[in-house]
């Protein structure tokens, strides 16, 4: 920890004194929960955590960024002296250059990505990203995300290439093109993930599909896709999730697809609680479906209320409910959420827990 901040202060004080100009933000979040684990033992534990970020413009063409995590400390597993080093990372650290010729951006070093519906990644990477817009609707991606090094003096590196376009209109829609070469496992994947957004009047819709190709001595092709809608309803707004893979499924490189669930998926509070999604989209060795409905009801100006249910093929099925209370506005809230799941093993899994957050 010691180590950390004498790096950080000069570099602060440096951002601070020369940059044209200089934002902080952040997220600290302290969450307690309660519940047991895959083999039905009961647990409970508090945790926080804090994310905190320096952006800088040191120049009308270059911008500069980093940012670093604390967390998740458990309380009482060195809470107090968390100078433990694996709690505390640096997640950003880049540079943003505005190439005046090329009419382009080029970011390099640790960036944060995600794609549409985080079906492949939603994550932070090491590597270049370029941005570039083609006119006045459409927006192109491109880049080389370094996903393992492994050995240094060896060929068994990770490596990525990402190409993303997408048009604006009254339907926006893009598409990614993924090439993934794994020389440690001699394997590549070639995935092509179009998708759409839509909004009328008072619905929401957002929908992508996936081809992906494995190539590890034979080639094997996985499809599937992914739909979210949500129908305001103006007293309540209802929503439906469905993901559908076939065989093989999707290569993914860190995803986070949010599903609604908490035990059998990802939620809005989740935050490593689940017990059993483990990317089931991914080299699966069947179809896999996952259904979800949700709803959600705000209750006054600063409460609302929340709940879905789904089921998942060769896992199980989940009902959850919340609430959300806003502290301070944009700045200051709670949440408080519970969830029971039945697992097709025959066990039986819930979770319960509260939260406080601070967004700055």
């Amino acid at each position: 920890m010691k180590k950390i901040i004498l790096a950080l202060i000069p570099m602060l004080m440096i951002i601070g004194l020369s940059a044209v100009e200089f934002e902080i933000s952040g997220e600290n979040r302290v969450r307690a929960a309660m519940a047991n684990d895959a083999n039905e033992n009961d647990g409970g534990w508090v945790d926080n955590r804090f994310n905190i970020g320096f952006d800088s413009q040191f120049h009308r063409n270059l911008h500069f960024r980093i940012a670093a995590e604390i967390g998740n400390t458990i309380w009482g597993n060195g809470g107090g002296g968390i100078s433990t080093g694996e709690n505390i990372h640096i997640t950003e650290l880049f540079f943003d250059y505005y190439m005046e010729s090329f009419d382009a951006n080029i970011s390099v070093g640790q960036l944060y990505w995600m794609d549409k519906m985080g079906l492949v990644m939603d994550d932070y990477f090491s590597g270049i990203l370029l941005r570039k817009d083609l006119g006045d609707n459409l927006s192109t991606e491109f880049a080389w995300m370094k996903a393992a090094e492994n050995a240094r003096y060896a060929a068994d590196d990770h490596n990525v290439f990402m190409a993303h376009a997408s048009m604006s209109s009254d339907i926006p829609f893009g598409a990614y093109l993924f090439y993934g070469q794994d020389d440690q496992m001699d394997f590549q994947n070639l995935t092509f993930m179009p998708y759409l957004s839509m909004e009328m009047d008072n619905m929401n819709f957002e929908g992508s599909v996936f081809m992906d190709m494995q190539m590890n001595g034979d080639t094997e092709m996985g499809l599937g896709g992914a739909v979210k809608a949500t129908l305001d309803m103006t007293d309540f707004e209802i929503g439906a999730d469905i993901l559908l893979a076939t065989e093989n499924g999707l290569t993914t490189i860190s995803d986070w697809y949010q599903n609604g669930l908490y035990i059998y998926g990802i939620g809005k509070h989740h935050d490593d609680v689940n017990q059993y999604w483990n990317t089931p989209y991914e080299g699966n060795a069947d179809l896999f479906a996952s259904m979800v409905g949700s709803i959600k009801a705000p209750i006054s100006e600063k409460i609302s209320l929340f709940g879905a249910a789904g089921y998942l093929i060769d896992l199980g099925m989940e009902v959850n409910a919340g609430m959300e209370y806003e502290l301070i506005p944009d700045l200051f809230n709670m949440a408080a959420f519970g969830a029971f799941g039945m697992h097709d093993n025959e066990t039986s899994n819930y979770l319960f827990g509260t939260s406080l957050k601070l967004e700055f």
